[in-house]
């Protein structure tokens, strides 16, 4: 414990008697070097905790101005951080006792009162109020840390199981501060079952073994809903390195393991498409090559002897007929150029070849509504608009485009897909619930999505139409030409 050097007493007593008395037992304390004042009422107290610094108090119960415990009360509401050591009679040592209970830091019967006692009673009273005043700020601080943590604290007691959950981590599992007491059962009791034996054993290991407490689990809300938590811990052990309390946090990081499970999925996907492309490729290569050779090749070997001709014919002499040997070279430049222009044109969706437009999109919707966790509804009515192969592929585009750019940016959780014939146009609509957006911030021209899908419309001899505001969705209206989408090729 430590003293000041030269400390400040103030004796309230009444009686001259007992003042000199312990004015006397004071002198006699040779490790306290103390500068003593006196005051016979507690107004006169009051008025000089005021006016000067004190280092503790020696208060007498009975005054002329007041009486028993009244007298502490009064003095401890209007001086509270000045230590105080009540002085006491026979008949109110009860009276002291209550001091104590009410912030008293001791008391001391005035019939007893000698130098080692008194010494030791305001050495005792000095020290005792500095490490409760140090404590009050200490948990002051941890009040305000607890109050403005993002983190839910915990703080638990492996002796006698009490926990102490703050506010905060009563609030990430949907309760209010008085509705969930601090027990440990209520937080084991709300952990997923299948992450029970999870928890334990890390637990176990950091207490035992001293590893790391850090595990992420699922913990169900007042509502029902089960969401995940990163919980840490740190056990404080004793001289036997035995833990007596284990202090922690938990954060809700369900969006990140959400996040974090969507991207699986999408890399699960996109390696599984880009597997399927591989092979689709190595199809049309192959497939590619057979054509050329097979339909082409013929053509090129005529192609090159015509050539020969032309060339031989030249170098004797012009005729009319060199003429007619040109015209049949450019015919079959022709021919050449249309076969290539064929087999390129073919090179389009597998399942738009095998399925058509219509059961190509119900297959992908499909897909789309199960991956993406949206419920889509189709009225799609267009078996009586006849798809060219070129407007089929683009269509399927614009939609696969639609549907995914929902399914990234609207959070949305429902879809509309309309294709319907209106003479003189073949109308596409895709529209969803989700968050919208506004006027300034819909997709600008730039947008390399959106003008892709600008681009195939415009192909079509059509356009493209949005609509949408915060909170009502996004919609897109597309109208094609049904005389470009019916042609036979796209120009």
């Amino acid at each position: 414990m430590s003293t000041p050097r030269t400390i400040r007493i103030l004796l309230v007593e009444d009686s001259a008697t007992d003042a000199l008395l312990i004015s006397e037992a004071l002198s006699e304390v040779v490790d306290i070097e103390h500068q003593l004042m006196r005051a016979e009422l507690l107004s006169q107290a009051l008025a000089q905790a005021q006016a000067t610094r004190l280092d503790v108090v020696l208060l007498d119960l009975g005054l002329p101005d007041a009486q028993g415990i009244g007298t502490f009360r009064t003095f401890h509401r209007h001086a509270p951080d000045v230590p105080v050591l009540v002085l006491t009679g026979l008949d109110d040592m009860s009276v002291g006792l209550l001091a104590i209970q009410e912030g008293a830091q001791d008391y001391v019967l005035k019939k007893e009162i000698h130098a080692a006692l008194l010494g030791r009673a305001i050495r005792y009273a000095i020290e005792r109020h500095r490490v409760a005043a140090a404590l009050a700020a200490s948990e002051e601080r941890f009040q305000l840390a607890v109050s403005g943590a993002t983190a839910g604290l915990w703080d638990w007691n492996p002796q006698t199981g009490e926990m102490y959950f703050s506010p905060h981590f009563k609030e990430i599992l949907g309760y209010e501060d008085h509705e969930m007491p601090n027990v440990a059962h209520v937080h084991q009791d709300a952990i997923h079952p299948d992450d029970v034996e999870l928890v334990a054993a890390n637990l176990k290991a950091h207490m035992e073994h001293k590893r790391d407490y850090n595990v992420e689990y699922r913990v169900r809300t007042k509502s029902g809903e089960f969401r995940w938590i990163q919980s840490r811990g740190q056990a404080l052990r004793n001289a036997s390195g035995e833990p007596y309390r284990i202090v922690g946090w938990i954060m809700d990081v369900t969006d990140r393991k959400r996040a974090d499970e969507a991207l699986r999925s999408s890399r699960e996907e996109l390696q599984r498409l880009s597997a399927n492309i591989q092979h689709i490729r190595e199809e049309e290569k192959t497939r590619i090559a057979r054509e050329l050779h097979d339909d082409l090749g013929q053509q090129l070997s005529a192609l090159k002897m015509e050539v020969m001709f032309v060339e031989d014919g030249l170098r004797r002499a012009k005729t009319s007929a060199s003429d007619v040997i040109l015209h049949n070279v450019y015919a079959l430049i022709d021919q050449l150029v249309h076969s290539v222009r064929r087999i390129a044109a073919d090179l389009r969706p597998v399942m738009l070849d095998d399925l058509g437009l219509i059961p190509a999109i119900d297959w992908f919707v499909s897909e789309f509504a199960a991956r993406y966790d949206v419920r889509v509804t189709k009225r799609v009515n267009a078996n009586d608009i006849a798809f060219s192969r070129d407007s089929a592929t683009e269509v399927f585009r614009m939609v696969q485009e639609a549907l995914t750019n929902i399914a990234r940016h609207s959070s949305a959780t429902e879809a509309t897909l309309e294709i319907v014939r209106d003479e003189p146009y073949c109308i596409v609509r895709i529209a969803d619930n989700g968050r919208g957006a506004a006027r300034d911030a819909r997709p600008g021209p730039n947008s390399f999505g959106l003008l892709g899908m600008r681009e195939r419309a415009a192909r079509l001899g059509g356009e493209i139409r949005i609509r949408t505001a915060p909170g009502q969705g996004f919609g897109l209206t597309i109208t094609l030409a049904l005389a470009t989408v019916e042609a036979k090729e796209i120009g």
